[in-house]
């Protein structure tokens, strides 16, 4: 355990563990021997500002989702990284395309050019997440279209699109 957990046995009760929140009081949590947890929140002059008690499943659920097995956050640093790396352009169906009445899917778009149509704006409206096996581009859509660089230039070159 770190350095700010103070670990104390309770005999006959369980056991009590106090985290110190630079700044903020402490939290503590007391297991006790019957599974159930109870959660205090003090303040730096030991005073109790709030308290609560979990079941042994409701403080293992909280824990997961603390411990973030259930969800991990994508730090800032790498948020960039995928931020830089891809590309969101909108392309517009000229007349004539090879784009024009045909699906996402009768293209193969994706598999072809790497790139993700995820909407598409036509007459004013936009149509998200377009089925690819049912949704007809049509000239005149502007298509929302994500990916690399590289995969953008391969789908404006593989279907002549500006």
């Amino acid at each position: 355990m770190g350095k700010k957990i103070i670990e104390t046995d309770l005999p006959g009760i369980g056991k009590k563990y106090t985290l110190k929140i630079e700044g903020k009081g402490s939290i503590v949590v007391v297991i006790l021997n019957s599974g159930k947890r109870e959660i205090y929140f003090m303040s730096d002059d030991e005073t109790c500002s709030f308290s609560f008690d979990l079941s042994e499943d409701e403080a293992k659920d909280l824990g997961f989702i603390l411990s973030g097995a259930v969800y991990e956050p994508i730090k800032l640093e790498k948020m960039d990284v995928i931020l830089k790396e891809i590309v969101m352009e909108w392309l517009k169906v000229e007349k004539d395309s090879e784009l024009a009445n045909k699906t996402i899917g009768e293209l193969q778009i994706r598999k072809k050019t790497g790139v993700s149509i995820i909407a598409i704006e036509r007459e004013k409206k936009i149509i998200p997440n377009p089925d690819p096996h049912t949704e007809r581009m049509k000239e005149g859509d502007m298509l929302i279209v994500v990916g690399t660089r590289q995969q953008l230039k391969n789908f404006q070159e593989t279907f002549r699109v500006k």
